[in-house]
């Protein structure tokens, strides 16, 4: 069964939240300082919290880039 995803962004606390499916958070367990992972009552994940959202996108494209960067000097032809 696919569950929808929902993609929240609050520019003024700068979270970024991403929901699978309509089911309530139970609990949540702390990913990284930036990263919350929240439970729905039967352990299943169905959110994700990203604190400081740009900071962590800025660095997540800065990491993408600087991999593909180390793959083409090892490997010419990607």
């Amino acid at each position: 069964m696919s569950k929808e995803l929902k993609v929240v962004y609050d520019s003024e606390a700068d979270v970024l939240v991403i929901k699978a499916g309509d089911d309530k958070p139970s609990y949540g367990e702390e990913l990284t300082d930036q990263v919350i992972i929240h439970f729905n009552e039967r352990g299943e994940p169905i959110e994700i919290e990203v604190l400081d959202a740009m900071e962590f996108l800025a660095k997540l494209v800065k990491t993408v880039e600087n991999s593909k960067r180390a793959k083409l000097r090892t490997d010419p032809e990607v």
